[in-house]
């Protein structure tokens, strides 16, 4: 049985005009683990807040993560034919047909923030303004050029950092702070640095089972050591990530020790991410 926000995402994926485009969203859609909006309704129970006030921003961030990977599987970038356990839009489509399908889902996720009834209007110009700086050069998109420009060979710790909080940590940082906005919270560092930490850990941990885990178990192709990509694993032995990555879910948990908000429910989603 699907639960209230993948509910949600079917009421949207209904009201879109049917086309090829909407089949197309619809297939790139399915299957995600929706781990950004995890992290919202976490901290929206932290703050003592009804997670559905949240719905229509996660549905928008989704809907920027599918449109990232969509572009992100394509054969200018890293030319991977498997997502989420099935041929990647271009392969089940077409390639024109993923890139203007990606396009759609960045524009109707500002759409769907802007016409939402659950926020304020300054919430809304709030929640925008997150999606639009840290989905693009403030953000994800920057961190998307650093990696396509940085190779095996070139990849410094200072860059690996940088890509990291970049092209991963940019909507982890939109997860957190959308609760921040809803509950009227002035926190922003707080909520920034607790995004850009997760981020620090879901890329290294991506990075090591990219080497240690099937492609089935992933879902995915192993395409980093195909393009050459400098990642963790160019820097760190298999044993030397794992060492890192454990000192990094300490810090995270002793960053939470200071959280504007009960922490349980993150900390069980991160113990999740632990044993992932």
């Amino acid at each position: 049985m699907k639960n209230e926000f993948e509910k949600h995402i079917d009421n949207y994926l209904n009201s879109l005009r049917p086309c090829m485009i909407t089949d197309a969203i619809r297939y790139a859609m399915d299957g995600g683990k929706r781990f950004r909006p995890r992290i919202i309704f976490s901290i929206m129970k932290g703050l003592s807040l009804d997670e559905k006030l949240s719905y229509d921003a996660a549905l928008a961030l989704e809907m920027i993560q599918t449109y990232s990977l969509i572009h992100d599987d394509l054969p200018a970038m890293d030319n991977d034919d498997m997502r989420r356990g099935k041929p990647s839009l271009h392969k089940a489509f077409r390639e024109d047909v993923a890139i203007i399908t990606g396009d759609e889902l960045l524009n109707d996720a500002f759409k769907v923030v802007a016409q939402s009834s659950s926020y304020s209007p300054q919430c809304k110009v709030n929640i925008i303004s997150a999606l639009g700086k840290y989905a693009g050069l403030d953000g994800m998109v920057y961190g998307q050029l650093l990696d396509i420009t940085s190779d095996n060979d070139s990849i410094t710790i200072d860059k690996l950092k940088e890509i990291q909080e970049n092209k991963t940590g940019g909507l982890f940082k939109i997860s957190c702070l959308i609760p921040m906005y809803i509950a009227g919270l002035d926190k922003e560092e707080y909520f920034t640095n607790l995004g850009k930490q997760i981020g620090y850990i879901f890329q290294n941990q991506d990075d090591l089972f990219d080497l240690i885990k099937s492609e089935e178990e992933m879902g995915k192709l192993h395409s980093d050591v195909k393009n050459n990509k400098g990642t963790a694993l160019s820097l760190y032995s298999v044993d030397e990530l794992k060492k890192v990555i454990d000192e990094e879910f300490d810090e995270l948990y002793s960053y939470l020790e200071d959280a504007p908000f009960d922490p349980v429910y993150l900390k069980e989603l991160i113990e999740a991410l632990r044993n992932r």
